[in-house]
C-alpha cells in the first residue's frame, strides 16, 4: 500500500522542484526552498499540494483496494537547515515544520489547509475558504488556517494587483523601461530588455510598475505577458504559448478541440470578391 504512495508522492514533489525531506510511516515531509531558494516556493508548495490530491484520487481509481485518503497542511517561514546531514540527524527542523505537521493533524480529509503566511503569499493566486482558528500545540494562540478551494490561475500566471506601497529604490531602472519603450514606439524598432536579480529583490514589481506606465500612456498599446516556468517538462517554450493564446484570446477552460468563438464567427470572402487580410 505504500509503495506507490510514496514513489507517485515523490513523484509529484519532485515535479514542482521540491524535495522530498523524509517519509515517516504514511506521513510525508517535502520543502520548497531548500536547497535552493525560488521566489515562488509558496506557490510551489500549494501546487504541489493539489497535485496530490488528483495523484491519490488516481491511485485509488487504478488500485480500488488502496482505499487511500490523505490530510495535508502548508506552512511558510524559516527554519534551519542542514545541508550535509547524517543519519542522524534532522534535515530541516523549526517551529515552521511543527506548524505544518499540526496543520496536517486538523485539515479535513482530502483537503488541504495552509497558514497565514503561506496564504498572504499565494492569496491571488489560490481560492481560499477562511476556517475558524485551531489550538495548536506549542502556540500560545489559536492558529488562522485557510482551506485551498483550487488555483485562480496556471502556473506562472500572475493576477493583477495593485501593489499598496509605493516603489521605492527603483527609480532609475524604471526609468530606464521607459526610455527603451519610447525608442521601441518611435523607432519601430524590437528592444529587448533582460532584468536580473536575486529571488525577492523586486523584478516582479518593477515589470508591473512598467506595465502602468506602459497602460497610461495615450497610444492603444498590446500588452501581453508569458512566464517560463523553473520547474517540470517541455517548459521551454510557455512563454511564448501564453502569448500566443492572449493575442488569439484562448481561454485555458476553453475545449482544445473547438476554436475560440472569435474565429468561428468570421465567414471567409468569396473567390469573386477578393480581399486583403493582414495578421
Amino acid at each position: 500500500m505504500l509503495r506507490p504512495f510514496h514513489r507517485r508522492l515523490r513523484s509529484e514533489i519532485e515535479r514542482v522542484g521540491g524535495t522530498l525531506d523524509k517519509l515517516i510511516g504514511d506521513a510525508v515531509m517535502a520543502v520548497f526552498g531548500v536547497p535552493a531558494v525560488h521566489e515562488d516556493d509558496p506557490e510551489r508548495a500549494v501546487r504541489c499540494a493539489l497535485r496530490m490530491l488528483d495523484a491519490i484520487a488516481d491511485l485509488n481509481q487504478a488500485h480500488p483496494a488502496l482505499g487511500l485518503a490523505v490530510r495535508i497542511g502548508v506552512n511558510t517561514g524559516e527554519a534551519l537547515v542542514a545541508l550535509e546531514r547524517g543519519a542522524d540527524s534532522e534535515g530541516v527542523v523549526g517551529d515552521v515544520v511543527n506548524t505544518a505537521a499540526r496543520l496536517q493533524g486538523v485539515a479535513p480529509v482530502n483537503g488541504v489547509v495552509v497558514g497565514e503566511a503561506t496564504w498572504r503569499a499565494t492569496r491571488t493566486l489560490f481560492a481560499y475558504e477562511q476556517l475558524a482558528p485551531v489550538p495548536v500545540k506549542g502556540k500560545a494562540e489559536p492558529v488562522p488556517i485557510f482551506r485551498v478551494l483550487g488555483a485562480r490561475s496556471r502556473p506562472g500566471v500572475d493576477v493583477a494587483e495593485q501593489p499598496a506601497t509605493p516603489l521605492i529604490g527603483r527609480g532609475e531602472e524604471l526609468a530606464a523601461l521607459q526610455r527603451y519603450y519610447q525608442e521601441a514606439f518611435g523607432e519601430h524598432a524590437v528592444r529587448l530588455v533582460t532584468v536580473l536579480g536575486e529571488p525577492g529583490v523586486g523584478k516582479s514589481r518593477l515589470v508591473r510598475e512598467f506595465a502602468g506606465f506602459v497602460d497610461a500612456q495615450l497610444e492603444l498599446v498590446a500588452w501581453r505577458r508569458g512566464h517560463c516556468l523553473a520547474y517540470g517538462q517541455a517548459v521551454g517554450f510557455w512563454a511564448l504559448g501564453q502569448i500566443i493564446k492572449a493575442q488569439a484570446g484562448v481561454m485555458e477552460s476553453d475545449d482544445p478541440w473547438r476554436l475560440p468563438p472569435s474565429w468561428t464567427r468570421r465567414s471567409a470572402p468569396s473567390p469573386a470578391t477578393p480581399r486583403s487580410a493582414s495578421g
